[in-house]
């Protein structure tokens, strides 16, 4: 009987010592320069997300016209594309479009001199504004109602270092922190009014952009530029496809490709000098300006590779984190907008940049998004849910206020009754007796409501509240938006 349990003694030993030796040959045997590169690549995946997003959309936004059906932007570089009016069906690009006012986005070049944003008046109270972002997604600065008023003019962004005088009819607003930028104009519209698109599209047509060596000629040529390059394998596929289906065939099949576009757009535009502790630590991955992907050994690409794919998922799923939310809604954080210049580089990859193209700073406008109702649930169309603002209680917004519904890809929620948004300026918006206001959001209207009323998605719904012009106690954080309730 000894014997035998000396046996089964030993027996467990060996097993225990063949099992340990698997382990360690599966676990620590491995390549550490390639799980080195892992380990470094998901962290420079996060903060170099947004060089090949916008490398990407310039690419597609540059061509000079789009696949038939396509009506999103084209021939946009030193020169607005303007939308005349909300196509939900045609554009399917991401980036959480509004439904409340009309875009006209722009990539800008200005490297060697001052470029000219010229703006005409727009009438009575209407709000306007355009943003202006590096190509790191993070703002520099604004034109429009909040800034400059309403009246119209001629505005410079002029690069670092540059001598020289401005006209005296030309305003300087900023130095452009990359030579390459984003320019995004947004003008009020009402969506259910083609009269009010009509009005838009004349104000849009005004607006110009001018090299300062052009200034004051008849009919100015569009700045110069460099080529603008292709984005990999895929930039066909690209001109026929979204950007989101993009994206996501790139990591399945091309990984690479995401770090060979992000340092050819490091080394045009540079990396803030706050941020050059990082380069230095990703120098031996082959990551960043003037650095070649390709050089790097096997082992470290396959690790990179790797990383491309598991950081978009991270990012995919990303969302505020619990402390930043109130009553299930993600608050914009403090410094949203310029969020890297903060150090955020999870928020700014997968909420500014991802989601959003760019975001607004505070000052200009506070957004907050929903997804899950009171119990946790994803929003859908299995049932009915309210926003329900009490007396005095819907948002603080000096110029309008708006609700969208979109699907996880960042595109305007596609529904059989056109129904998009709901803003503070609609016409058939109804309050209660009591001065309350209650939203629904579901699979039907219910009856008499569907002023106040959204469709929801068969799987998941992400709502955005937007506020323009958010007044003193939305800035403060001391404003709180109503729970999503299931009904």
């Amino acid at each position: 009987m000894k014997s035998k349990s000396i046996k089964m003694l030993l027996a467990l030993v060996v097993a225990l010592v063949v099992a340990g030796g698997s382990y360690w040959q599966i676990n620590f045997n491995k390549d550490w320069r390639e799980q080195y590169a892992y380990a470094k690549g998901v962290n420079a995946m996060i903060y170099a997300f947004p060089y090949q997003l916008n490398t990407v959309l310039r690419y597609k936004w540059s061509q000079p016209t789009g696949p038939e059906g396509y009506q999103g932007p084209v021939d946009a570089v030193n020169k607005f594309w303007h939308a005349t009016f909300v196509d939900p069906k045609n554009y399917r690009d991401g980036g959480t479009p509004n439904a409340d006012t009309l875009y006209s986005p722009a990539w800008v070049y200005a490297k060697e001199q001052p470029i000219i944003i010229s703006v005409p008046p727009i009438p009575g109270d209407r709000y306007f504004s355009i943003e202006l972002a590096g190509f790191d997604s993070d703002n520099f600065s604004y034109i429009g109602k909040r800034t400059h008023g309403n009246g119209g003019g001629n505005y410079a962004i002029v690069p670092p270092g540059w001598q020289g005088v401005l006209p005296d009819d030309v305003e300087f607003v900023a130095h452009n922190p990359t030579p390459w930028f984003y320019a995004m104009a947004r003008i009020y519209s009402d969506f259910n009014d083609p009269s009010d698109h009509a009005e838009v599209a004349a104000m849009q047509s005004q607006m110009q952009i001018v090299a300062l060596s052009d200034w004051g000629k008849d009919n100015p040529p569009r700045p110069p530029h460099p080529p603008v390059p292709d984005v990999g394998e895929f930039s066909e596929m690209l001109l026929e496809e979204d950007v989101i289906a993009y994206m996501k065939k790139m990591v399945m099949s091309d990984p690479l490709s995401f770090w060979h576009n992000v340092n050819r757009a490091m080394t045009a535009n540079g990396v803030p000098e706050r941020d050059q502790r990082y380069l230095k630590d990703w120098a031996d991955l082959h990551i960043g300006p003037n650095q070649d992907i390709y050089q790097a050994d096997d082992s470290v690409r396959a690790g990179l590779a790797a990383a491309v794919f598991d950081a978009t998922m991270i990012l995919r799923d990303y969302s505020t984190p619990e402390e930043r939310r109130v009553n299930g809604w993600g608050v914009t954080p403090v410094g949203f907008g310029r969020s890297g210049v903060h150090g955020d580089f999870y928020i700014r990859a997968a909420i500014q940049s991802m989601r959003g193209i760019v975001a607004n700073d505070a000052e200009e406008a506070m957004y907050m998004g929903a997804s899950q109702d009171q119990h946790g649930d994803e929003i859908n169309s299995s049932h009915t849910y309210e926003i329900h603002f009490k007396p005095g209680q819907t948002p603080p917004a000096k110029y309008f206020w708006s609700l969208t519904i979109y699907d996880q890809d960042g595109n305007l929620m596609l529904n059989p009754y056109d129904r998009y948004a709901i803003s503070s300026h609609a016409k058939d918006l109804t309050y209660e007796a009591d001065g309350s206001l209650r939203i629904f959001i579901g699979g039907t209207p219910p009856e008499g409501k569907i002023g106040n009323w959204l469709p929801a998605g068969e799987e998941k719904t992400r709502i955005s509240l937007r506020v323009y012009g958010p007044e003193k106690a939305m800035l403060e954080r001391t404003w709180k938006p109503p729970q999503v309730t299931r009904l």
